[in-house]
């Protein structure tokens, strides 16, 4: 019933195999090696699987909506522990739905009613919901969900969260699976988990960035300069690209041998709400003490410049 627009369609991500895909079929086409079969084979390209599927599955949490953008898992425990714990944080417009991936590997022990105990100071968020995993049998993975409804009227920031992982315990004969015990209440300590300002900026580059730069105008701009300790321009690049969370533009995300020589960087993003941004960072050696960072930052909202700004310090 809702009218198409270019508005109301879904932000979709530049991926770094795309990139990596870009980049190289340029190369090729440079090299005037493009649509040669005997040199290249062209493999099927990977059917895409939506990261927020699981929670579109869920009808409870079907008045969200669709996910502006989703997360890449967040390890909350090491990879050898009892409970293997990952999160993926699902970005919507007023809330934050946290899918809790959480793996029993223990051969005596059924776990119930699963779920995961979130404490924060911050004032950003008021958890709304929460969805468990009713069973999770030894060596399967199931998915656990928290929903954080975002207060609008609070500006957005990095917000951390104390994470503790609840359920009962049902012990278990490994060979035969009967019961052995009544299920009784357990706790186990995961991992800190940040929403950070850069979860809601989807990555999405742009064909001709200083067009773009020029067309939004600096009537929303923020200028930024800071000291960071680093040892390399590319350490110090791949730092701000992630702090960021935009998409590097041009090949500038790469550091190139420059004798010492400044680095350019530009990077675009559509933030929350559907705000186009931009930013230009210059990053400069400062003899041993580390880099030196000049930042611009521009965007459709006069709001986010500064959010994303931030986003350093």
């Amino acid at each position: 019933t809702e009218a198409l627009t270019f508005s109301n369609l879904p932000i979709v991500e530049d991926s770094a195999e795309e990139v990596t895909s870009s980049h190289d079929s340029g190369m090729m086409d440079d090299l005037g090696l493009g649509g040669s079969g005997d040199l290249l084979k062209s493999e099927a390209p990977k059917e895409k699987v939506d990261p927020a599927a699981a929670v579109y599955a869920i009808p409870e949490l079907a008045a969200l909506g669709r996910a502006f953008r989703s997360s890449i898992a967040v390890p909350l425990t090491e990879s050898e522990t009892e409970y293997v714990v990952t999160c993926i944080k699902h970005i919507f417009e007023g809330h934050v739905v946290l899918q809790f991936s959480v793996m029993n590997t223990i051969d005596d022990q059924r776990l119930e009613n699963v779920t995961v105990m979130l404490e924060s100071d911050g004032e950003l968020f008021e958890i709304t919901g929460e969805i468990p995993a009713e069973v999770i049998k030894y060596g399967e993975t199931a998915h656990t969900f928290t929903v954080l409804q975002r207060h609008e009227d609070v500006p957005i920031e990095a917000s951390a969260f104390t994470c503790t992982l609840h359920f009962n315990v049902v012990q278990v004969d490994p060979a035969s699976g009967e019961d052995e015990s009544d299920a009784f209440e357990e706790e186990y300590p995961l991992e800190d988990l940040e929403i950070s300002t850069a979860d809601y900026m989807a990555k999405v580059g742009v064909p001709d960035f200083r067009k773009s730069w020029e067309n939004i105008g600096n009537d929303n701009e923020v200028l930024e300069k800071y000291a960071l300790s680093f040892k390399s321009i590319e350490d110090a690049v791949a730092a701000v690209i992630n702090l960021l969370g935009m998409q590097p533009c041009d090949g500038t995300g790469n550091v190139k041998q420059n004798n010492g020589k400044p680095h350019m960087l530009h990077l675009s993003g559509v933030f929350i709400g559907g705000k186009t941004t931009f930013a230009r960072a210059q990053l400069a050696m400062q003899g041993d003490s580390g880099v030196v960072l000049k930042i611009a930052v521009r965007s459709e909202d006069e709001h986010v410049p500064r959010m994303v700004a931030d986003c350093i310090s």
